[in-house]
């Protein structure tokens, strides 16, 4: 059984909306893998800078 789950985004940049396709070319990754890098990286970076980031308890 899969762990995906269907997600509705709003209110994003033009800028983001062409980055995103253009990685989507690049990487040949489908949407939600290219969000699972994102927010991964993101999450990394803010650890990173000294946030006490707790993992969310899975749902």
């Amino acid at each position: 059984m899969s762990n995906d789950v269907k997600l509705s985004v709003r209110s994003v940049s033009s800028r983001t909306q062409d980055r995103l396709r253009a990685l989507k070319v690049y990487s040949r990754l489908p949407y939600g893998a290219l969000l699972d890098d994102s927010v991964e990286a993101l999450w990394n970076a803010y650890i990173d800078d000294g946030h006490d980031l707790r993992e969310p308890a899975s749902v």
